[in-house]
């Protein structure tokens, strides 16, 4: 994870965050894991989406979920590097046995028809059962053009969307923030 100490601190209830807290504590108890739906966070960089994640993130493993973290380009290239080895069907099958895929930096690199492919077999495989966080600086309504094939972009949005709690993050700069003092 990029925050392994990441915690929902007090710094979730500071007034220039814009955040719906309750929304977050309800998403702190992991039940919508549980029930296999997913979790998009959009926002400006550094409005704080990859630290929230990794808390909620953390929030599945103390509930001993099974849960990876990774930035999408990683995700990607290691589907690519697996079917060059013959192993996909077993990467895939890796990715789809986690109760929690966060997906970080969704959105910040072209997405051909074969990365495509890759990110429609890993929503297809979680699909309807296990859950995916996807972190991105770009707002959904965006997203459609990130694909070269829109077929995919269509079936992926179907897959990914369609069961997702949305959370945009509109607050401060968070790399300029000193935490609050009780």
């Amino acid at each position: 994870m990029k925050y392994p100490a990441a915690d929902l601190d007090e710094t979730i209830y500071n007034p220039e965050r814009q955040l719906d807290v309750h929304v977050i504590e309800e998403l702190s108890k992991c039940e919508w894991i549980e029930q296999g739906k997913n979790l998009v966070i959009t926002g400006k960089t550094s409005s704080g989406k990859s630290y929230l994640a990794n808390a909620l993130c953390i929030c599945a493993l103390r509930q001993f979920k099974a849960a990876r973290y990774m930035k999408a380009s990683q995700l990607i290239n290691e589907l690519s590097k697996a079917e060059k080895l013959d192993v996909y069907q077993e990467e895939l099958n890796l990715f789809a046995g986690y109760d929690l895929l966060v997906v970080d930096d969704f959105g910040l690199m072209n997405l051909d028809v074969n990365k495509c492919r890759n990110l429609f077999e890993v929503f297809d495989s979680r699909d309807p059962h296990k859950s995916i966080l996807i972190i991105s600086q770009f707002p959904v309504s965006t997203w459609y053009d990130m694909f070269q094939n829109h077929t995919y972009a269509e079936a992926c949005f179907a897959r990914l969307l369609s069961r997702a709690y949305r959370l945009e993050m509109n607050g401060k700069n968070m790399r300029n923030m000193e935490p609050i003092s009780k």
